[in-house]
């Protein structure tokens, strides 16, 4: 009423942290493909696809089963003969771009999939949308722009207690007391 016009105010949608289910789910996808050498790499291409439903990320899911099934199979037809350094490079080279790309196209799709969502569709109440809340501007102006912050009261100055009175008196009957026993002592400093 008095003061600026203030701008109504739209709430920002909550950021949801990633809970520990979450991150506990990332570390244990990525280290199923990592530890297994590369032949469970579609595991986290799975849970991604089902999670986010695209067909993009169930063809690159088909595709990782099929690289990894055919590394599998070739290990398994060759396991006993002497592999040629051709063949050890192309496997571990199969065997790491597996690994490598399966692991960061899981965690930066799984990471911006939860950016992009917020919470779970499952905890968000139906047909809530956070662009059609709406504030009123309140009447008062609010005195205090950070409703945190503690308020600065201003302490008057205290005024010596009682406690300081009766210090200040022992130490002038102290004082009063060396005087008069240096007075008696200065009489006999003369003698020395």
């Amino acid at each position: 009423m008095y003061g600026p016009p203030q701008a109504p105010q739209v709430p920002q949608p909550p950021k949801s942290p990633v809970s520990g289910g979450r991150i506990a789910l990332l570390v244990l996808f990525s280290a199923l493909a990592l530890l297994s050498c590369g032949f469970l790499a579609w595991a986290p291409m799975l849970r991604l696809a089902v999670v986010t439903r695209r067909a993009l990320d169930w063809v690159l899911f088909g595709a990782t089963f099929l690289l990894s099934a055919g590394l599998f199979t070739y290990a398994g037809v060759t396991g006993d003969e002497e592999p040629t350094t051709t063949e050890s490079f192309i496997g571990v080279g199969v065997m790491v771009l597996l690994v490598a790309g399966s692991i960061s196209y899981y965690l930066v799709t799984e990471i911006r999939h939860l950016d992009r969502n917020g919470a779970a569709p499952a905890y968000r109440p139906a047909g809530y949308d956070h662009g059609t809340a709406v504030t009123v501007p309140s009447a008062v102006p609010n005195p205090n722009p950070n409703p945190y912050a503690r308020p600065v009261v201003p302490q008057p100055p205290t005024a010596p207690g009682p406690r300081i009175d009766q210090v200040r008196a022992e130490l002038d009957e102290l004082s009063d007391l060396l005087r008069k026993d240096t007075g008696n002592t200065g009489e006999g400093e003369g003698g020395r």
